[in-house]
């Protein structure tokens, strides 16, 4: 089984901590081969809400978070649908667009691996998974695809006031629990939206 994590900042970050601590107990097969796709680098804003220390500061994501768990790593931002393959389950914990609509194309069609979208913009939380619900064309609705740019999981006018929001380590555990499920064989909502 392998699974790939694309994104290892506000959400990923909180998300991979949890799957490391999955595999040291057992609830994560250790034959599971858990890859993790970044190519951002720590800045100092990051601290405050991402699973990073100021010791971090700039080193990849990726590469401080699979040293740290016992993962593999990825130091690129992926763009094709070639590099998504051979991969059982792929967990997008993005914040563009861009990302998101090379998952959908590669990943909703029937034969495609097993996807989970997960999101976060301040309190307020959200994800996808595979299903005959989520079509590339309503996955695609659910998205601004003319905007391309990287966001945040933290909204900006809050990141500007000092305020950090706890929705990304709220969609990291759901995150986990969804794979646990997946992992499992048991059945995974299609989607989930809320804000607290």
């Amino acid at each position: 089984m392998k699974i790939l994590v694309v994104g290892c900042g506000g959400i990923g970050s909180y998300l991979v901590g949890i799957l490391g601590a999955l595999v040291n107990t057992g609830q994560i097969s250790m034959d599971v081969e858990i890859t993790l796709a970044d190519d951002d680098t720590v800045e100092k804003k990051n601290i405050l809400y991402q699973n990073f220390e100021e010791s971090d500061i700039l080193d990849y994501k990726a590469e401080i978070l699979a040293d740290t768990y016992g993962f593999l790593s990825q130091l690129k931002r992926l763009k094709k649908k070639s590099e998504l393959e051979g991969y059982d389950i792929i967990i997008g914990a993005v914040d563009n667009s861009k990302f998101r609509k090379l998952l959908y194309k590669t990943c909703v069609p029937e034969k495609g691996p097993y996807w989970i979208d997960l999101r976060s913009e301040g309190s307020s939380v959200a994800f996808f998974t595979k299903s005959s619900a989520n079509t590339v064309k309503a996955m695609l609705g659910t998205i601004d695809v003319d905007n391309e740019e990287s966001t945040s999981c933290q909204l900006e006018y809050e990141l500007s006031e000092g305020i950090i929001q706890l929705g990304n380590r709220v969609i990291a555990n759901i995150g986990a629990q969804l794979l646990l499920n997946r992992l499992r064989g048991k059945d995974n909502a299609d989607k989930f939206i809320h804000r607290f």
